[in-house]
């Protein structure tokens, strides 16, 4: 569990689960100090970097790539496992990532979406499991949530039926939510009818994507030394 108030959040998480939590993890941005507090010591490069040098350094593997698709894949996966620097890289280049985000590559990446899937990311919703859904929706993680994104997998940009890759869709507009219009990661949810602060949701007839994001996304968070407060 972990708790945000301005620029710092509060974590009892070290170790590999705070570099598997995409939204607390700045894998090499990590301090001196930080990697002291947080057991990080061995479990990352021992060169520090800086946010502005980790823009660089993916920016530079994002271009490699020869097709949008595969950077469309990069991005997810940058998305997955270290949000901090997915949300500088984008507001930092947003003329140039916004085609690969969103449309018209968003579009493929749903056609794709079950051979790009790494990790769960949204809510699917399920006509199954529909008499779980007030479980679901009545579960704390859904308290704070202040965006929602929604969609039910027809009809994803003329490309008709996507079923439960639909969800690129949500997750895609989550993602513009925060870096341009700054609503906050930690409060949005995605859904998908078919399948958090932000949530995105999938439906088997509709889909439900929601999220949050701010201004301050992608600012880089710190942390003090005091392994007790573990804040970063």
């Amino acid at each position: 569990m972990s708790e945000s108030s301005g620029a710092f959040a509060t974590t009892a998480l070290s170790g590999y689960e705070l570099l598997a939590d995409p939204q607390l993890n700045k894998g090499t941005a990590f301090s001196e100090a930080e990697r002291e507090a947080f057991d990080l010591h061995g479990l990352l490069p021992p060169n520090i970097l800086t946010l502005d040098e980790q823009v660089s350094r993916r920016l530079e593997a994002l271009r490699g790539f020869e097709t949008d698709i595969e950077r469309y894949a990069f991005l997810r996966e940058l998305q997955d496992t270290n949000e901090t620097l997915f949300y500088a890289l984008l507001v930092g280049n947003l003329e140039e990532l916004l085609p690969i985000v969103y449309t018209p590559t968003v579009g493929e990446g749903c056609q794709k979406f079950s051979r790009l899937f790494r990790k769960p990311r949204g809510l699917f919703l399920s006509i199954p499991h529909q008499h779980r859904i007030d479980r679901i929706f009545a579960h704390p993680r859904f308290d704070h949530v202040e965006a929602i994104v929604v969609t039910d997998g027809e009809r994803i940009l003329g490309l008709g039926d996507q079923g439960a890759g639909g969800m690129g869709i949500p997750i895609g507009k989550l993602a513009l939510y925060t870096g341009c219009g700054g609503c906050i990661p930690r409060r949005p949810c995605r859904s998908c009818s078919t399948s958090a602060p932000t949530i995105p949701i999938a439906w088997p007839i509709r889909s439900i994507s929601a999220g949050a994001t701010s201004a301050s996304a992608a600012r880089p968070m710190t942390t003090s030394s005091r392994r007790s407060s573990r804040r970063w």
